[in-house]
């Protein structure tokens, strides 16, 4: 129905812009980016509701590699957002401060790993609904363009030092110079892991 693909556009669209917001707190405010984050989690029930019947067609049919990767990444990604919403809560200075949860330095550090990893399985997850690239004339120019993109997406990782932050190493995110430079920075790290699973998954699978 035209209703729910025009919900899904816009959850899908409001979702990736508040999640680059997410990650601008020295900016934002911890009181906004704890209500950025419950509209969110919102819309995470929404788009999920909306693609509901994605789940009930797990537990049909054969599994081939393509529907394995897609699915580890899409229920990875719904695990990130929900670990994340959880250990939000629990270090809540604002929102949920009156529940008195008084959230550990653990708690932190889940909440900042789970959030780089949702970043992380979302440029996946964008990769994955990429539909795959045909054949053109100007090939040379489309590998100039995907190496810059690779390039400048490595450099984003290394500059946001994204491996401690995914691998338990981190307890704060250290702030950009500016929030322009963050976001581009996030929008890049991320872009990285979309046209990594895009070329050597998707462009693959459908060989």
């Amino acid at each position: 129905m035209r209703w729910k693909r025009t919900g899904r556009i816009f959850a899908d669209a409001l979702m990736s812009v508040l999640l680059l917001l997410m990650f601008a707190v020295p900016w934002t405010g911890v009181l906004c980016h704890e209500r950025m984050g419950i509209a969110l989690f919102i819309l995470l029930l929404l788009h999920n509701t909306l693609n509901f019947r994605w789940y009930v067609s797990l537990f049909r049919g054969p599994y081939n590699a393509r529907r394995l990767i897609w699915a580890t990444v899409n229920l990875l990604l719904l695990s990130a957002f929900v670990l994340t919403a959880v250990s939000g809560a629990m270090i809540s200075q604002h929102v949920f401060g009156f529940l008195d949860l008084n959230g550990s330095l653990l708690w932190r550090k889940i909440h900042l790993c789970a959030a780089y990893w949702g970043l992380v399985l979302t440029g996946a997850h964008v990769g994955l609904h990429l539909p795959p690239v045909r054949p053109a004339k100007r090939v040379f120019l489309r590998r100039a363009c995907s190496a810059v993109w690779f390039a400048g997406g490595l450099y984003a990782c290394f500059a946001l030092s994204l491996w401690k932050k995914l691998f338990f190493l981190e307890t704060f995110s250290s702030p950009a110079p500016s929030a322009d430079a963050g976001i581009l920075l996030h929008i890049a790290s991320a872009g990285f892991f979309t046209l990594l699973i895009h070329v050597f998954f998707v462009k693959r699978l459908h060989k």
